[in-house]
């Protein structure tokens, strides 16, 4: 399994030592490229008309690729569900962008992004992921029979 232990070392008050958040890198990337789903569809003309005609279509996608990200981060037991998803969000963010490059010389409705775009493009996405992240601590946290430890939400101090 691919994974990234990141350390953030005192940046947290109270807690002795360091402090490491460990996400499934590839379950992120996994995640983040799902999210295309909206502009490929998007692309395909899906929203043009029938039952994900605009603006209903669009909102509905993303809430099921929300639903679906939250879902996985539970059923999977991430250990850190915030950063995983977090980094999802930023994951979808970079391909977002990435897909917009390579259209660009083929479609006309893949404008250009100006630079603060792009900027607000990984910001947005990357607290999004976040936010869901933490829906899905809360989820898993209120079930249960829940697991303690690293499963249910991160490394716990040792002392």
């Amino acid at each position: 399994m691919l994974t990234a232990a990141v350390d953030f070392g005192s940046m947290w008050v109270g807690f002795r030592g360091p402090s490491v958040a460990v996400m499934n890198l590839r379950l992120a990337i996994v995640l983040g490229v799902l999210g295309l789903a909206r502009p490929v569809l998007s692309i395909a003309g899906a929203y043009d008309s029938g039952p994900l005609a605009k603006p209903v279509g669009p909102l509905v996608i993303t809430a099921l690729i929300a639903v679906v990200w939250v879902v996985v981060a539970v059923v999977r037991r991430v250990p850190n569900p915030v950063v995983t998803l977090a980094v999802a969000g930023l994951a979808y963010g970079v391909a977002a962008i990435l897909l917009n490059w390579s259209l660009q010389p083929f479609l006309a409705s893949a404008e250009t992004i100006p630079l603060p775009g792009y900027a607000g493009i990984l910001v947005f996405n990357t607290l999004q992921g976040a936010v869901l992240g933490g829906l899905a601590w809360l989820v898993r946290r209120a079930m249960p029979g829940r697991a303690r430890g690293p499963a249910s939400g991160g490394a716990r101090a040792k002392g």
